[in-house]
């Protein structure tokens, strides 16, 4: 897709006479369209490297009528699409179906987030033409391009140059691992913006190095999700991202449940951290099939900070919202998908509610909380027993009993015992 944008590679593909000779010049292109994107050459080099097995494919680098048709289908069909739809992170799907099939995904605590679960994080955000936004963990950029969205057509009506200025210097994006960078790159530069602003490395190593100008207003992210005991916890990389933003930014992260209940050990110790230096906002409980599409299996929610503004000193309440149905559900060969058309209401819904501070019995609240205590709203919801019958109560009962083995952090099942 990279090489497609170039115009003598896309009108003379099928002129060379081997598939040697194709492959070759497909690199050649990729590399000299990573340049033109104004990529470190250090960086180029290491994007060539994860490009170098079109070279060394057994099909690729010698059928050259395979890899001519696959170009083609892959410019009518994908390129077609994304001009489209120029907004969705197209190859973050297409990577979740690769690690489906790798069957990998749950070693790496890879958890690629939903593009409709992207727009809404920019959407309660309030990204704008003004906002500087960084997501430290960008895995395939898809953050970064719903943002861009917002940004874009906020900036309507403004000159090509300041519309230029915010894709190339207000997304910022941090990946550690060399494939996933290479796909974010590739996304970015499909849609034409902010490729400079992507860089690879530890985003804990980055933080002094960076030294980014003027600081972000917005972190938006979905760390990795902790699968060894070795493994930095989701909330070290919120406290990271938070170190990255300017004073009353808006910090935005989709983590597993067990970060907010947690109540002793490593977990309460980082809590701890973010309330003394940063405010909870809200904590959004979400559906349990969220990530479906992911063996992590893993049961998550929305935690939205204040940077660099002590919650612990300031007495303030925290909104807690009951988001465990956002409208979509599993069809057969199409996934977990909005079949009903919901969900465009249910967004809309969700940020006024959370917007405004709306509390409504059943589905939001407002609650002042310590380190201590959970972060869920299922933990302060009155339930009316004179609904409750035997049959439904032992359901719930199997049902949180479930949830809590498997949401309890490592090491506390001990404790509690």
């Amino acid at each position: 897709m990279i090489a497609l944008k170039n115009e003598a590679f896309k009108s003379s593909y099928r002129k060379h006479k081997t598939a040697k000779q194709l492959s070759e010049n497909h690199i050649s292109t990729i590399a000299n369209e990573l340049a033109n994107a104004n990529i470190q050459d250090d960086k180029v080099s290491n994007l060539k490297s994860a490009f170098s097995f079109i070279k060394t494919h057994t099909t690729l680098s010698s059928d050259k009528r395979f890899l001519e048709d696959l170009i083609a289908e892959i410019d009518s069909e994908l390129n077609s699409f994304m001009n489209t739809h120029k907004y969705i992170d197209a190859l973050g799907q297409f990577y979740i179906e690769f690690l489906k099939y790798a069957n990998n995904d749950k070693g790496l605590g890879i958890v690629l987030t939903p593009p409709h679960i992207t727009e809404l994080f920019a959407d309660l955000a309030k990204v704008n033409k003004d906002s500087i936004v960084l997501d430290t963990t960008c895995g395939t950029g898809g953050f970064l391009i719903s943002s861009l969205k917002r940004m874009v057509d906020d900036a309507k009506g403004k000159s090509q140059p300041e519309i230029e200025k915010i894709k190339s210097t207000q997304l910022i994006g941090i990946e550690f691992q060399d494939d996933i960078y290479a796909l974010a790159i590739t996304n970015m530069i499909i849609h034409g913006d902010g490729k400079s602003n992507i860089h690879q490395g530890d985003c804990f190593e980055l933080v002094d190095e960076l030294n980014i100008e003027p600081k972000p207003t917005v972190g938006l992210l979905n760390p990795p999700y902790k699968a060894e005991k070795d493994d930095r916890y989701e909330l070290e990389y919120v406290l990271n991202n938070l170190a990255y933003l300017d004073k009353n930014a808006t910090c935005i992260a989709i983590v597993p449940m067990s970060s907010a209940i947690a109540q002793s050990g490593g977990l309460y110790e980082l809590k701890s951290r973010l309330l003394k230096n940063h405010t909870l906002e809200a904590v959004m409980s979400m559906p349990e099939d969220l990530f479906h599409n992911s063996k992590a299996g893993t049961v998550t929610c929305i935690m939205i900070f204040t940077a660099h503004i002590p919650h612990m000193t300031s007495g303030k309440k925290t909104w807690f919202g009951y988001w465990r149905d956002d409208g979509f559900v599993k069809k057969k060969n199409l996934g977990r998908v909005d079949y009903n058309n919901t969900w465009a209401g249910i967004k809309k819904q969700w940020v006024e509610s959370y917007s405004n501070r709306e509390t409504t019995p059943g589905y939001s609240l407002m609650r002042e909380v310590t380190p201590k205590d959970e972060w869920c709203i299922e933990a302060y919801l009155e339930t009316d027993y004179s609904t409750v019958d035997e049959i439904t109560f032992k359901e719930y009962v199997k049902h949180y009993l479930t949830y809590k083995i498997l949401n309890t952090p490592e090491g506390e099942h001990e404790n509690s015992s």
